[in-house]
């Protein structure tokens, strides 16, 4: 039984260990990475408990992700092994200007042909949220569909369902994700999204418009990341902002928006007011931003 259960694509991330670019590497390190899955390893750091749903390649890229979220406490029993194709890849460039670039070999991985029939009730028993991103239904119309019969599977277990619809446009465009998100983020209780997101799939220019728009979607809590602007809630027709929380250097942005969302559904847990829980938001994904790597940067308790 886990607090919180997720369903996504944890793939095997490289990158360089110092600011240059990939044709100018000579060196890569080797770690995994995954929306669904830093967020699992956010939530076990902060002493909750996460279930992690998936498939992955009998490879060496398979291993570590197993071994690596095993090792930082989540439940695994869910992450299957899929003979027929491998592990997805990815790598990454983080330069001295800032710039980030990201390049995927995950087309038929093994996590695209997670089906519905690899989702049973027995692994959302007792979870209070399953969390679902934009990411695992933009990989195939069989991870849609595993997307919805995750939402029904959680409405059956009296879970609530958290989404960040997380748009992705290397994977599809705009008006293809809308087709299939916004059905999803009608579905959801918690609704998490960053501004960026709320522009290009509800088309809004400014903040109030995407926190509006956002609720106007049926959520009973909705959420808007702002960077370093902060973060934006609203809830029972009540309106709460936090400011972001300082950040000694920005190392490596990605893994942030999971950070985030991990810790506003850690304080959502503890039964915290919204405003502590939208800092502790903050607190963790500004944690995100100061190291290299997906989740290193977590803090534990």
């Amino acid at each position: 039984m886990s607090d919180v259960v997720t369903l996504g694509e944890c793939m095997a991330v490289l990158y360089p260990p110092d600011p240059v670019s990939l044709d100018e590497a000579r060196t890569l390190l080797i770690d995994i990475g995954g929306a669904e899955a830093n967020l699992a390893i956010a939530l076990c750091r902060l002493g909750h408990s996460a279930r992690f749903i998936s498939r992955v390649g009998d490879d060496p890229f398979g291993r570590r992700v197993r071994a690596v979220l095993s090792t930082e406490g989540v439940d695994t029993s869910a992450l299957l092994i899929d003979p027929e194709a491998p592990t997805g890849v990815f790598f990454r460039e983080w330069l001295a200007d800032g710039a980030r670039r990201v390049y995927y070999y995950r087309r038929n991985s093994a996590a695209s042909r997670i089906t519905p029939d690899d989702l049973t009730p027995a692994q959302f028993n007792g979870a209070r949220i399953v969390h679902l991103t934009g990411i695992t239904p933009a990989l195939s119309a069989s991870c849609a569909a595993a997307c919805e019969r995750a939402i029904e599977l959680a409405r059956a277990a009296g879970a609530l369902i958290s989404f960040d619809p997380n748009f992705r446009p290397r994977l599809w465009s705009a008006s293809q994700a809308r087709d299939t998100l916004l059905p999803l983020m009608r579905a959801a209780d918690i609704l998490l999204i960053g501004h960026e997101d709320a522009q290009a799939l509800l088309e809004v220019d400014n903040d109030d418009d995407a926190l509006m728009a956002a609720a106007a979607l049926g959520a009973q809590v909705v959420v808007l990341k702002c960077a370093e602007r902060g973060a934006r809630a609203l809830a029972n027709g009540q309106h709460v902002t936090t400011p972001a929380y300082p950040v000694r250097q920005v190392v490596d942005p990605v893994g942030a928006g999971d950070g985030f969302d991990a810790g506003f559904l850690a304080g959502w847990l503890r039964g915290w007011s919204m405003s502590d829980s939208l800092a502790l938001g903050a607190r963790i994904g500004a944690a995100a931003v100061e190291t290299l790597g997906d989740y290193v940067g977590y803090p534990r308790v």
